[in-house]
């Protein structure tokens, strides 16, 4: 299959993330996944499987300045790392509230500070975050408070992406799934209705649309 477009993918050996790069290589993307550990996915044609701890800011600006070098134009990036945490107002300590940041917020701005710069001079680009429908809703995320605030920052951010990359055809989208179809989930709730839920490759077919131009939402809930 002849590639035509590169895409950054972090989180790649979760649930969420095997999907999306199953998505975009079936697509004709060349897919660079970032993972904890190298053996988490097994080697593919245009896939280059990358160990990287994406809460160290240097580590993320020497990896993204070295894929520029290798691939000259990365076309878009898909933000998956991330982490949950119950908790009320009362329960949460700084540590908590930090852990939560780092996981959910900076795990993907030390990614997006130097790569914006490289799309910026190639006017052009796609940013897609991972946000969720409890950070939109006080009602729910006031039972996991860290957790949605962490993910606050993630609409706020693409809100500020958006702004900057108008005129320059760079654009974030930051996608606000409610519960995602996985075995973790899955046992963590016997009891839901499963079919209610928003399955991986649902999610990964809506970054695929949106890396594509197919749509001009800034921000989707599921």
């Amino acid at each position: 299959m002849e590639v035509n477009k590169t895409i950054l993918i972090t989180g790649a050996a979760g649930n969420l993330g095997t999907a999306v790069v199953e998505k975009f290589l079936s697509e004709g993307y060349f897919v660079i996944a970032t993972v904890q550990h190298k053996n988490e996915i097994p080697a593919k044609q245009n896939l280059e499987v990358v160990e990287l701890n994406v809460f160290d800011e240097k580590a993320c600006r020497d990896f993204v300045s070295e894929l520029i070098k290798k691939y000259s134009h990365i076309n878009a990036a898909a933000l998956l790392v991330g982490g949950f945490a119950m908790g009320k107002l009362e329960e949460t300590t700084d540590e908590s509230l930090q852990k939560m940041i780092q996981m959910n917020f900076l795990s993907a701005f030390h990614i997006v500070q130097p790569l914006f710069s490289h799309m910026k001079e190639n006017k052009s680009g796609k940013i897609i975050l991972m946000g969720a429908l409890g950070a939109l809703n006080p009602a729910v995320g006031k039972n996991m408070m860290a957790y949605s605030l962490s993910k606050s920052l993630l609409f706020q951010f693409s809100g500020l992406l958006n702004a900057a990359g108008k005129e320059l055809n760079l654009n974030s989208l930051v996608i606000a799934p409610s519960t995602i179809d996985t075995p973790i989930n899955r046992t963590a709730m016997p009891d839901a209705d499963f079919s209610k839920w928003n399955k991986p490759t649902d999610i990964a077919e809506v970054m695929f649309e949106f890396c594509e131009g197919k749509g001009s939402e800034e921000m989707i809930k599921l």
